[in-house]
Order: structure tokens, then C-alpha cells, then sequence
């Protein structure tokens, strides 16, 4: 019988799916449960018990692990119909991989914390599929000094990279604004990989040219490579990042500070999404580049 906590994955699709079934490898006890029935079943074989609902997972875990692609699929499976909240119990503590808001993870939070007096750890997390599947991703977390220190193992099984950035509803706001770096320079590469094209160079080149250089980076070194290959298929999908780009600007606004490249990106995503592109690869930002027209409202709303 295993030593390790029994654990609840709600949420086994592109992130969710390769964390609870490396989880499962390395031991735990792990229920799942997805809205997707194939997704469930993926999960149910590589080793995860299967749920009927996310009340069902939790009933019995001593965490519940939340990866969901937006605030309003969290609170579905929290507080809705049949949502694990009102069956919580301490020392139940739930860790929320999914990357919503600051306000609206402190909100869900505190509804946990009045109902039941259980804990919430928001861990979001950077990497993509692969570093899920295979332990490495970076994870930067919300949360009190006890709890933080309950999931620090979990944490050392499926990340590299573990900081504790504050209390509760502090790592989303850490994720948030990596989304902002991550968000402007996915349109920086697909710009760059375009103007190879235009200027008559072989854009996969790019790269090596600037290899060790101010210009490097693991996003020119693992990412760019796909743009220029025009590889659009999904490890996180464009509509992701855009209602993560959206969140940039309401954390912009609440913190009273300016970000006008976030909002320029925001604004190129919506075009994407616009366009009919919403489940391909973030990087398929590059699909505006092809076809210049849609880049037209931008250009309407420029000054001269």
C-alpha cells in the first residue's frame, strides 16, 4: 500500500493528462476525472482510478489537483452541481494548477476557506506537455507557509523549479505576468521568422545566427524552430493565451500600470481567434503574418 497522499486530478487534457499520469507512475494513488470521457479513459489507462464527477475524485483524496483551461471550468468543478467544495473536509487541501487570475483564485479561495476550512495552493505552472510528462516544468506557487510545505514533495516530483512566491492568489499573479513575456515574445518570433522569409533568408537559420547572443533565449532556441517550420500543432492552445493575455490587462489595471506591448498582443490574438484559429498552437501567431490583410485594423487604428 502506498505511503504517498491519494490525490484527486480534475482536469487530464494537454497539461493535466501528462502530470496525473507521471503522478501515477511514481507511485500515487491517483482518481481522475475530466469532462472528456476519451481524456478520462487515457488517464484511466496509465494507471488512475476513474470518477463519475469532481466530487466523486475528491471523496476521497487527501489532495485535490485542479488543471483546467479557464476560471469559469474551476469553478464548475468547486462549486458547481456537482463540484467538490461542499464535500471538502481538513486537512483536504486543494492545489490549482490552472492558470485564472489572482482575484479570482483568492475568491475561490476564500469560498474553500468559509465552507469548509480547507487550504488552497495556486500553482500554476510553465513548460508545456512535454515538461509535464517528464518532471521539469516550472512551477511558481500562492499559498500559506503550511501548506506550501505539504506539497513541496508533490511539487519535487513533477517540477525542477518550485518557488513560493507569496500567499495565496501570489503565484497566479507571478504566471500572469510571465504570460506577458511569453505572449509578446511569441509574436516577436513569429515577426522575426516572417521577415526572414520576406528578406530572402532561410528563417530556420535564425537560431544558430544568434546563439549565444543577446537575442538567445529557450524560447529562439525550442520554440522559434516550430514557427519557422510553420509546426502549429497544439501543446498550448492560441485561445489559452489570450485569455491569459487578457488577464495581463486586468492586472494592469488594478495595479495602475501601464503595459502597451502585453495590450498590442492581446489585440493580435484576438485577430488570431477571430480568424478561425483558436485551437491551433500559440505560436501559430504567425498565421497573421501570412495573411497581412488581417493585420488591417491594427494598422486603421495607427497613427500616421
Amino acid at each position: 500500500m502506498s505511503d504517498r497522499p491519494r490525490l484527486a486530478y480534475i482536469g487530464v487534457g494537454l497539461m493535466g493528462g501528462p502530470m496525473s499520469e507521471r503522478l501515477s507512475s511514481l507511485g500515487y494513488p491517483v482518481c481522475a476525472f475530466d469532462i472528456d470521457s476519451a481524456r478520462l479513459t487515457a488517464a484511466e489507462r496509465a494507471g488512475a482510478g476513474r470518477a463519475k464527477d469532481a466530487a466523486d475524485a475528491a471523496s476521497n483524496a487527501e489532495l485535490v489537483l485542479l488543471n483546467l483551461p479557464s476560471a469559469q471550468a474551476v469553478e464548475e468543478a468547486a462549486f458547481g452541481s456537482h463540484g467538490f467544495a461542499r464535500g471538502l473536509r481538513p486537512p483536504q487541501l486543494v492545489v490549482d494548477f490552472s492558470t485564472i487570475s489572482a482575484a479570482t483564485c483568492r475568491e475561490f479561495a476564500e469560498r474553500v476557506a468559509q465552507s469548509s476550512g480547507c487550504g488552497w495552493v495556486d500553482a500554476p505552472v510553465s513548460g508545456g506537455p512535454v515538461a509535464a510528462a517528464n518532471g521539469s516544468l516550472t512551477i511558481m506557487a500562492g499559498g500559506s507557509d503550511a501548506d506550501i510545505g505539504r506539497v513541496q514533495p508533490l511539487m519535487g516530483e513533477i517540477g525542477q523549479q518550485f518557488t513560493h512566491v507569496g500567499p495565496t492568489g501570489a503565484g497566479s499573479v507571478a504566471k500572469t505576468i510571465a504570460q506577458l513575456v511569453v505572449g509578446c515574445t511569441y509574436v516577436v518570433l513569429a515577426e522575426a521568422a516572417r521577415l526572414a522569409e520576406g528578406a530572402g533568408i532561410d528563417p530556420a537559420i535564425l537560431p544558430r545566427c544568434v546563439s549565444k547572443g543577446h537575442a538567445d533565449g529557450v524560447l529562439m532556441q525550442h520554440l522559434y524552430p516550430r514557427v519557422a517550420a510553420h509546426d502549429f500543432a497544439p501543446r498550448a492552445y492560441a485561445r489559452q493565451l489570450l485569455k491569459d493575455l487578457e488577464a495581463v490587462q486586468d492586472l494592469a489595471r488594478v495595479a495602475k500600470t501601464p503595459a502597451p506591448m502585453s495590450g498590442l498582443a492581446t489585440q493580435l490574438y484576438r485577430l488570431l481567434i477571430a480568424a478561425g484559429h483558436s485551437e491551433i498552437d500559440a505560436c501559430g501567431i504567425y498565421r497573421l503574418y501570412e495573411a497581412q490583410p488581417s493585420l488591417e485594423p491594427l494598422r486603421q487604428g495607427a497613427r500616421p
